[in-house]
């Protein structure tokens, strides 16, 4: 099973995004198992917890306390974690920073149903 996380602190955010995936799935007739996170250091405790390992990643950069970079740090130092695609969704303007993490791609907050199931193709196409 394809792993996605969404992390975000904003509830909405999150929603938006998993709408745009659970649409890609109906389209598509592909099963995808979601989890939402409302800040880095839920995921990052979740991974370490759970031992989870996410194919995908959509995560934001602007969160309270710890940044979607500085996440995304974390979880490029993770062995188990190092191939996991990341996609920043952010309203940030400086997409440069992000590069140092080797995004799979940024996308412009809230994103589009276009834009995602674009990311989706692309990563679903490489783990054939």
């Amino acid at each position: 099973m394809f792993t996605i996380g969404i992390c975000d602190d904003r509830p909405l955010c999150r929603q938006l995004l998993e709408a745009f995936i659970h649409l890609y799935e109906q389209e598509k007739g592909v099963l995808f198992d979601i989890y939402q996170f409302g800040s880095g250091e839920e995921l990052l405790e979740e991974l370490n917890k759970q031992g989870m390992i996410l194919d995908l990643l959509f995560l934001d950069n602007s969160m309270k306390k710890l940044t979607g970079l500085e996440t995304a740090k974390q979880i490029r130092q993770s062995d188990s974690m190092s191939t996991c695609s990341i996609v920043f969704v952010t309203s940030a303007d400086d997409y440069h920073q992000f590069m140092q993490v080797q995004p799979l791609q940024v996308v412009c907050k809230p994103g589009t149903q276009e834009r995602i199931a674009a990311i989706l193709d692309k990563v679903l196409s490489k783990k054939v």
